[in-house]
């Protein structure tokens, strides 16, 4: 049997085929990728493409306009329809405006010194004589703006915008001379923030017969920016510490939940007490508790209370929550109110000029709350407070009052509470460096 082989011909045959196709395929390829532009990737829409914003022909008509601004302040008796008026807006344009405004806010809520801003508009080609009103803005509080503008052909529209306000903190650290407020407002401390500060320490301390000169006050506070770089709020106390007699007495504030916002020590006591014993702001001490010569009767008995000093119309605040018992005229007490606290306290107030608004028997207030205002009713030399503190049937010295603290600490607040502490004494520390 005879054995075949293969043909050497026909295998070089088929290795030449292969190699042609080989070269032929990367020949392609190389064609594809480097000679042909590329392809556009992206898909196709049958949707057309967006259209160019479209602008009327009258603001396309209208030449560049001129602007300024004329900022006044609400005077007493004043109005803002008679202060457009003051400043020759025509009635129509002035109603016309304040018709806008009041879809949004109520114009009769401005009070004396608020200022308003209005803005006037001219062409280049004209004066400012020519400037016409082109609408109004003002701040009714620290985060809010009230926009008043006239669109054209479309009269005035109005609109609310919010503030952006920073927080800035400060420190104050000084030792009184005089007073506790002068000295405070000495570092630049607002008023405001001063007398809040007073009101804080009015629970613990007698203005009258402790404060001494020499004594420290330490206040860390915050003010709020607006973007222009201007104090917009004057913010809140964040810590207070005030070493009176060589003892110290520091507080932090806490915020336990949003309604219940207080002042606490290191051990969670907080500042506040069951009742103020200085129920009003900048008042002097004439009368004490105790026996005395009545300045209009002429004979001695026992002043069952305090008196205070005052202007006329100062506020009087009520000095814890409570109930109110009486409120009306009572004879030589003239205007008076009777309120009952928790624990068996009720406080009395007498010779005032007026009550709150509103304000009746049965009404319950808050710690704070303005229930009066300084007068002279019923048997009184001058302007002042008498103020009393009765505990069941007993008349008490409300200056020697030793009450308990209205809150404390409770074991699941005081690691938020020492954290808050931790942050405040930072700051603090940072601020006194000079950091």
């Amino acid at each position: 049997m005879s054995q075949t082989t293969a043909n050497p011909k026909s295998k070089s045959r088929q290795i030449f085929v292969l190699c042609t196709f080989l070269l032929t395929a990367i020949g392609l390829w190389a064609i594809q990728t480097y000679f042909e532009p590329d392809q556009n990737g992206t898909r196709l829409s049958a949707r057309p493409a967006p259209a160019r914003p479209h602008i009327e022909d009258q603001w396309l008509a209208t030449p560049p306009m001129q602007r300024f601004t004329l900022t006044l302040q609400m005077a007493k008796g004043d109005n803002l329809m008679k202060m457009l008026l003051a400043q020759g807006i025509d009635s129509v344009t002035a109603d016309a405006a304040l018709d806008a405004l009041r879809e949004i806010y109520d114009p009769r809520q401005l009070k004396v010194g608020q200022k308003i801003r209005l803005y006037y508009q001219h062409q280049n080609s004209e004066t400012k004589n020519q400037a016409k009103f082109a609408g109004l803005d003002f701040i009714p509080a620290p985060s809010e703006r009230v926009i008043v503008r006239h669109v054209f052909d479309k009269g005035f529209q109005a609109v609310t915008a919010n503030r952006p306000l920073t927080d800035k903190r400060f420190l104050t650290d000084t030792k009184i001379s005089s007073s506790l407020y002068s000295s405070a407002r000495a570092t630049g401390m607002s008023p405001k923030l001063v007398l809040e500060l007073i009101k804080l320490f009015s629970f613990t301390i007698d203005f009258q017969r402790e404060i001494r000169e020499g004594d420290r006050l330490e206040v860390l506070y915050t003010r709020r920016f607006d973007d222009n770089g201007d104090v917009a709020d004057e913010g809140e106390i964040l810590f207070a510490a005030l070493t009176n007699k060589g003892a110290r007495k520091a507080y932090w504030r806490f915020e336990r939940d949003p309604e219940t916002i207080g002042y606490y020590d290191d051990t969670g006591e907080s500042l506040e007490r069951l009742l103020m014993k200085t129920p009003l702001d900048g008042a002097r001490l004439s009368s004490r508790y105790g026996m005395r010569k009545h300045p209009i009767l002429g004979y001695t008995r026992l002043h069952k209370g305090v008196d205070f000093a005052a202007r006329t119309g100062t506020p009087i605040y009520a000095a814890g929550d409570g109930k109110i018992l009486a409120i009306g005229r009572d004879g030589d007490w003239g205007k008076r109110i009777r309120i009952q606290h928790e624990k068996g306290f009720e406080t009395f107030y007498a010779h005032l000029s007026r009550y709150a608004k509103n304000l009746k028997r049965g009404d319950s207030v808050k710690q704070g709350q303005v229930i009066g205002y300084v007068g002279r009713t019923g048997l009184a030399t001058g302007p002042h407070l008498h103020f009393e503190v009765w505990k069941e049937t007993q008349t008490m010295n409300p200056l020697n009052l030793s009450l308990p603290p209205r809150h404390l600490i409770t074991e699941t607040e005081t690691t938020a509470f020492r954290q808050t502490r931790k942050e405040i004494d930072d700051t603090v520390k940072t601020l006194a460096a000079g950091l």
